[in-house]
């Protein structure tokens, strides 16, 4: 199903194409996501309520952490906030960073999809990625009451919103991939279409060159708000 999106996408971005074309393709590619969302809800809706999972037992984790465990991570982000006030972060280094982690994290996804036990491996990066950041939310919240909450929604929310759909759609892709070649190797016992395979990977790289968008979000943008609110926490 996402191979007619790719490509679609492989067209766009033929320069040689005239206005009336691009017009075309646009509508095109309208049709071709509308199908594969209509097509994956249920994969979606799986995906989704893996990622809201996640997040609530990572907001849950935080009553459940040990005194010491605790104390170090308030202690890293008292100095994190410290730098912060003082305007000494780095954004070019939150963008290496960032990009960085997207990266592994969006490669960990691709490869669970490429083979057939990604259908454990995906619903669990899944919960991951949600555990994370409900785990983030909750511990500032806690100790830093409505500053915290104040500065959770500035540090974590900004670039999230540009994170979190592209990585629920990596992970439909992936793991419908990934129940393809279970039903090529146990049911229908057939070799995988290679063209498949290109489409797959197309798809993972236009989503990881979005995801670079939310990474410079993160760094020059979340970084300025939390440069503004820092001031503010008590």
């Amino acid at each position: 199903m996402f191979s007619s999106i790719v490509q679609n996408i492989s067209l766009l971005i033929d320069l040689n194409s005239s206005g009336e074309e691009v017009y075309l393709l646009l509508g095109s590619l309208n049709d071709a996501i509308k199908k594969h969302l209509a097509y994956n809800i249920c994969v979606y809706l799986i995906i989704a309520a893996l990622f809201i999972f996640g997040t609530a037992i990572g907001a849950l984790a935080v009553n459940n952490i040990g005194e010491t465990t605790k104390a170090d991570a308030r202690i890293y982000l008292e100095g994190f906030l410290s730098i912060a006030s003082k305007g000494g972060l780095n954004s070019a280094q939150i963008l290496k960073q960032s990009v960085k982690f997207n990266l592994y994290f969006a490669l960990a996804v691709f490869s669970s999809g490429l083979v057939y036990l990604g259908i454990i491996f995906i619903p669990a990066l899944t919960v991951f990625r949600g555990f994370c950041i409900g785990f983030s939310i909750a511990f500032l919240a806690e100790n830093y009451r409505s500053g915290g909450f104040l500065l959770s929604i500035g540090s974590v929310l900004p670039q999230n919103i540009i994170y979190v759909p592209i990585f629920i759609v990596m992970s439909v892709i992936a793991l419908n991939y990934s129940l393809q070649i279970f039903k090529n190797k146990y049911i229908k016992k057939s070799r995988a279409d290679p063209g498949l395979f290109t489409a797959y990977a197309f798809s993972n790289l236009i989503l990881f060159i979005l995801l670079i968008a939310g990474s410079i979000v993160e760094a020059y943008i979340t970084s300025t708000i939390v440069k503004t609110i820092v001031p503010y926490i008590s």
